[in-house]
């Protein structure tokens, strides 16, 4: 759809460009998952989409899916590396290394895909809010190694006593046009600073304040090391987070990610925290460079 049916379809007024949003695919060893990330990637309905995939020195066919890909979309740009710089360093390569045009990021990891509304519907929580938000988070479906659904959310760990959490709004924004009338969504305010956005792949930043974090982040920088984990909070830090409340993507749980620790049935949580190796280290680690940024 063009920038016109897309600003009625979801109900933002205006007349002015849409942003650009890059999503920025990161893949290593993922052929098996690899292709349903991609076609999740170029099937969004928002109009102006910049879309890079990194392989980050993959073993196996992924380079070789990607160049098909590719010829068959080359509105996808490939950057290939030979040897794996992990995560959070295939993030700050790209953002420091070549050049990144949306005025907001996402990032993809390839064992999971987004719904063809992910981006829209981020998009235009910003558009309608308006609210000067750096981070915005949806809802992810969870799904099994076959794409089996397995729960219909992620754990709802920011869940607390309403004296556990300050500023917090829960609110319905109307929209412009008849459909969609409301949008329904939480507003985080930056004075707290916990943990309650929903993993990676679901999280969408401005990014501009995302290349302020990379401009700070100085190598080494430990391959295991997980960008949501320094990047959100981050990007939290000033203008708070729009938390939206329904998935927007699926995220695979399968031996190699960490979620596995803490597997989530439906309602049933089993109460052991995801991330838990490796997460002091990253922790001190970014608090140095985070310290680093707020007294440049």
């Amino acid at each position: 759809m063009n920038e016109a049916e897309w600003r009625q379809t979801y109900g933002v007024s205006g007349s002015e460009n849409l942003p650009l949003v890059t999503i920025i695919a990161i893949n290593w060893n993922y052929a098996t998952y690899l292709l349903t990330a991609l076609r999740s990637a170029v099937a969004q309905d928002y109009p102006r989409l910049e879309i890079i995939v990194l392989d980050n020195g993959s073993q196996d066919d992924s380079p070789s899916l990607i160049s098909a890909f590719v010829e068959q979309h080359p509105q996808v740009r490939f950057i290939q590396l030979m040897r794996n710089i992990g995560q959070f360093g295939a993030a700050h390569h790209i953002l420091t290394q070549h050049r990144v045009a949306g005025d907001f990021a996402s990032f993809l990891d390839t064992d999971d895909f987004l719904f063809p509304h992910f981006i829209s519907h981020h998009i235009r929580a910003h558009l309608l809010l308006n609210n000067g938000a750096d981070v915005s988070t949806g809802d992810t479906l969870q799904i099994d190694q076959n794409g089996t659904i397995v729960a219909g959310n992620m754990p709802h760990w920011w869940k607390k006593p309403a004296a556990d959490r300050p500023g917090w709004v829960e609110t319905r924004v109307s929209t412009h046009h008849d459909t969609p009338r409301q949008l329904s969504l939480t507003l985080i305010p930056p004075s707290q600073r916990r943990w309650f956005w929903h993993p990676g792949t679901s999280i969408v930043y401005r990014r501009q304040k995302i290349e302020r974090l990379m401009q700070a982040i100085r190598d080494p920088i430990e391959v295991k090391f997980a960008l949501d984990a320094s990047a959100a909070p981050f990007c939290h830090t000033e203008g708070g987070s729009i938390m939206l409340n329904e998935p927007l993507s699926g995220y695979r749980i399968h031996g190699r990610n960490s979620s596995v620790t803490a597997p989530q049935l439906q309602h049933l949580d089993s109460g052991r925290a995801s991330f838990v190796k490796g997460n002091k280290r990253q922790e001190r680690w970014f608090r140095k460079n985070f310290r680093k940024q707020r007294t440049a």
